[in-house]
């Protein structure tokens, strides 16, 4: 059982289930004691639980997930210590949206013309902030009767190949980058990332590598060399054979390791609050916190 999570998501992010108070509260019931809502590029959710964590004797840190990419791979840098209120923060949460809003049509059209049958209202009912996901589609087409013997979806349902975490999978299977129903949105570079994170006073670490470059240490050295400062070594993502190999260039490389569930809720049931084992907790937290001062 772990003490510390820093990286969650709330229904600040259009593809979370839970309200920040609600959250909290999940992980004050969970054993959590230090904890992150890095929501997508905003920093609303600190806001609004900082009052709860105290109340709780928590130690919230403030955080975000934001979008960017390197040489056309797009990634998840996550930002820490930053200040929320930052306007930087709000400016980028909209233009990300903005683009998202105009993509939504567009991907729910691509899904249509595999054969899946997709309801316009089921759709405006599960939409967040006008933006319809790829997650938010599993779910709409899987409830439609009309899918039922549609092949397409059998490794989604119960028991099927893809069914652990249905939601986020056909979403990482279907709408991901390079796949048939992804629509590029217009990233800022890692870089800008990077420099839009310091200038808030904060610190960049890389989220979920294992996700977005697999194992590649070539893209992974370039992107150290950005001037990210961490890697989040364990994640629910990572195989034990993945962390591992983070966790020796984390070391080659004196990075920050730290340890983030990327808890969503529905779209990712198989993720728990506060059930990740690592052998170095105490170590990795220390080390963090000293980061932050």
């Amino acid at each position: 059982m772990n003490k510390i999570d820093l990286h969650m998501h709330t229904t600040i992010s259009n593809d979370g289930t839970y309200s920040p108070e609600t959250i909290i509260q999940m992980c004050h019931e969970a054993g959590l004691e230090i904890v992150a809502l890095a929501d997508h590029n905003s920093t609303k959710a600190f806001r609004i639980a900082k009052p709860i964590a105290d109340a709780y004797g928590m130690k919230l840190i403030p955080a975000v997930e934001l979008d960017c990419h390197i040489d056309g791979i797009n990634l998840h840098v996550l930002g820490y210590g930053i200040n929320p209120n930052h306007p930087t923060f709000d400016a980028y949460e909209e233009e990300i949206l903005s683009q998202e809003r105009i993509s939504s049509q567009f991907v729910v059209n691509k899904i249509r013309e595999l054969g899946i049958h997709l309801e316009d209202k089921a759709l405006n009912r599960v939409q967040i902030h006008g933006v319809i996901t790829g997650e938010m589609i599993a779910e709409v087409a899987l409830e439609d009767s009309k899918n039922d013997n549609n092949e397409l979806l059998v490794p989604y349902r119960e028991g099927g190949s893809r069914s652990q975490n249905p939601l986020v999978n056909f979403y990482w299977d279907y709408c991901a980058q390079g796949k048939v129903a992804y629509y590029p949105i217009q990233f800022r570079t890692i870089d800008e990332i990077i420099q839009m994170i310091n200038d808030a006073g904060g610190f960049a670490v890389l989220a979920h590598p294992g996700n977005n470059i697999k194992t590649n240490v070539d893209v992974f050295k370039k992107i150290i060399d950005k001037g990210v400062i961490g890697v989040e070594v364990y994640s629910s993502y990572h195989s034990p054979e993945v962390i591992e190999h983070y966790h020796a260039l984390a070391l080659e490389h004196d990075l920050i390791m730290t340890l983030g569930s990327d808890f969503h809720g529905k779209t990712k049931p198989s993720i728990h609050l506060g059930k990740f084992s690592i052998p170095d907790e105490k170590r990795l937290t220390e080390r963090f916190l000293a980061q932050l001062k």
